[in-house]
């Protein structure tokens, strides 16, 4: 997520009257409410509002809240367009009236969000970023200070390898929810300011450490605390970020390995991370048969391709120890006519940097993370993948000739969408 290149007035601390926003996400279990129940009754000072996405009955007792100056609201099912992949008007309209309401009272320090375990932090930050970006009333009464994704020391690593999705769990938001439960809780630590652990007594020192290297590989950017840092909570969740007039913008471990921005140096031989990158298109046949095959040691693999079957799309490819998928997300800018490019040096720019005489802006760039992974032979498998040298030769006409095993899929995908298969 950019950050917008336009920006409105700066604010300093002293006179910005906008409402402070922090909201806390994590997996079904994590801990969500044990965190907000210690940050209530830690803190020192401050009228606080707290509004709870729960979609069960059960939850947080209001009452013994009241005394201390905190007060409880309820969503109910509003949220419920955050954990549908859904970023229009009825997830804007729902999330942002919530917010502005308890703005508009006039009478809090800060404002408290726990979403449900299945919302994607990400899809909380669009709604203020896009409000701040098209100057939309919501940016004028709450910001966002803070995302807090609570990880569950005891089980994310197997989370990450998981194979099963969350109608499986048993804790989806309807039939239509597909989502894995790998990428899910993946995507949860890669888009937040704040990492809290929980459920670490007990765990082995060698789990706590490999579960830290993974979470700085994902999120290298979040700060990263203990449940059992009470002090630290407190100060580092419920007080103001940093440059808090800007939206918030992430650059998770796999972007900042494509753009070659530095990471942390983990200190074991058994992590690796690096990114691949080629011009010449994959051959299709021969990239389905990689993908179908196992890739063990992978822990996260994204980016975007192209195959020399369909030349013209631009492919989005993800990847986690326990799941992966992809999409057409559009065509590539060599394949679109001049006339719809977007103007402007920034695009210029960026356009010559990745442009190649042969092949334009198509190409190849995966960044990935991985544990005991044999990363050249690895490379190896993808390098395969590519078209010969012979076969560049047969040019786009040749091309189109392959067998395509992802048209196929497409194709299958897309009837299934149409309720045209059984």
């Amino acid at each position: 997520m950019a950050i917008p290149l336009s920006e409105p007035p700066a604010r300093t601390e002293s006179n910005d009257a906008r409402l402070p926003v922090t909201v806390v996400c994590g997996f079904v279990g994590a801990g969500k409410s044990t965190l907000v129940r210690k940050l209530l009754t830690g803190r020192t000072s401050g009228r606080m509002a707290l509004l709870v996405h729960d979609r069960s009955d059960a939850g947080l007792d209001p009452a013994p809240y009241r005394s201390q100056g905190v007060e409880v609201f309820r969503l109910g099912e509003v949220l419920t367009e955050l954990v549908q992949r859904c970023v229009g008007c009825s997830l804007r309209e729902s999330l942002t009236s919530a917010v502005m309401a308890i703005a508009d009272m006039g009478r809090f320090d800060r404002l408290l969000v726990e979403c449900s375990g299945l919302v994607e932090p990400v899809f909380v930050a669009e709604v203020f970023n896009d409000a701040w970006e098209n100057q939309e009333p919501l940016a004028s009464k709450a910001r966002l200070d803070h995302l807090v994704t609570v990880v569950d020391s005891r089980t994310l690593w197997d989370d990450l390898h998981a194979v099963d999705d969350v109608q499986a769990r048993g804790v989806s938001c309807g039939m239509d929810d597909g989502r894995t439960i790998s990428e899910l809780v993946v995507e949860q630590v890669e888009y937040a300011t704040v990492l809290v652990l929980s459920k670490t007594e007990g765990l082995p020192s060698g789990k706590q450490r490999r579960l830290r290297n993974l979470l700085e590989a994902l999120n290298p950017e979040a700060v990263m605390l203990s449940m059992s840092d009470e002090l630290e909570l407190e100060g580092q969740i419920l007080g103001a970020r940093t440059l808090a007039s800007m939206p918030i913008s992430f650059q998770p471990g796999w972007a900042k390995l494509i753009h070659g921005a530095p990471l942390p140096t983990i200190s074991s031989a058994h992590w690796t991370m690096g990114v691949f990158k080629a011009t010449r298109p994959f051959h299709p046949e021969r990239l389905w048969d990689l993908i179908e095959s196992d890739w063990p040691g992978m822990l996260r693999c994204k980016g975007h391709f192209w195959i020399a079957s369909q030349p013209e799309r631009c492919f989005s490819w993800e990847q986690t120890a326990g799941a992966r998928h992809f999409e057409c997300i559009g065509d590539w800018w060599v394949a679109t006519p001049r006339d719809e490019w977007p103007t402007g040096r920034a695009f210029e720019a960026e356009l010559t940097q990745q442009w190649s005489v042969e092949f334009g802006d198509r190409r190849q760039t995966f960044g990935w993370i991985g544990y005991r992974l044999d990363v050249m032979a690895w490379r190896r498998r993808l390098q395969r993948c590519l078209l010969t040298p012979s076969e560049v030769l047969e040019g786009e006409s040749g091309w189109r000739r392959f067998d395509d095993p992802f048209a196929r899929a497409i194709a299958h995908a897309d009837a299934y969408d149409e309720g045209d298969l059984d």
